[in-house]
């Protein structure tokens, strides 16, 4: 199984909008990479709503969506038809089919709770094809998907400015919509920080976050 920090392993998929290579048909951008239990089921079909509902979010923070399961393109297609005929939304982005699990299995999606269903696995790629968070959830609950693109501008905002973000940015429980610095990396570091920056500790210092980065974090996670 693939872990965080890795490169995401090459592999050549079939989804209902035809062959993809991953990750190289991506290059310059992140992708989400998410698998769920099957086609035409309950929460399955919450999900694959809201993911659509926010695609152009996704988008704005330059990354692509890509669905999974052990279906198959047959299946996918059906049932992407029927969640527009019948909820009225569009699935724009493209769901691999893999009846054999042969993906599922290289990536760890496939686990005890099930050995013919993919549990709620997420992959979060950057753009250099580096694998930057893993999230699993069980079968019988729904990702909050307004967390995974929180953590997707969490991750490019740390890229961007070289910080570290606090629990529930932009809302956090201590310091709000600012962001934290790294722990310091030696001893002389220390005096800089607390004459430098704002904190409660040497270890422990804060700056103000990028008015229009904080704007949007809020924006596409509706808070």
């Amino acid at each position: 199984m693939p872990l965080i920090g890795e490169k995401f392993p090459e592999m050549e998929v079939v989804t209902n909008l035809g062959n993809i290579k991953l990750p190289d048909d991506f290059k310059g951008k992140w992708f989400v990479l998410f698998s769920h239990p099957g086609d035409f089921t309950p929460v399955c079909t919450t999900e694959f709503f809201s993911f659509a509902k926010h695609h152009d979010d996704f988008e704005k923070l330059n990354t692509e969506l890509i669905g999974l399961s052990v279906d198959s393109k047959i299946s996918h297609i059906e049932w992407i038809n029927w969640i527009k005929q019948n909820l009225k939304i569009d699935i724009k982005f493209p769901i691999i089919a893999d009846p054999m699990g042969h993906v599922a299995t290289k990536l760890g999606m496939i686990q005890a709770q099930s050995a013919t269903q993919t549990v709620r696995a997420v992959f979060i790629v950057d753009d250099r094809s580096t694998i930057r968070a893993i999230l699993y959830y069980p079968m019988e609950t729904g990702r909050n998907i307004s967390e995974i693109l929180r953590l997707i501008k969490s991750l490019q905002m740390v890229d961007k400015y070289k910080i570290v973000t606090p629990a529930n940015w932009p809302n956090n429980e201590i310091i709000g919509d600012n962001v934290l610095n790294p722990p310091p990396a030696t001893q002389n570091d220390i005096e800089e920080r607390t004459k430098k920056y704002k904190g409660y500790a040497w270890w422990l210092t804060y700056q103000d976050a990028n008015k229009a980065d904080v704007d949007e974090a809020k924006e596409i996670t509706g808070e």
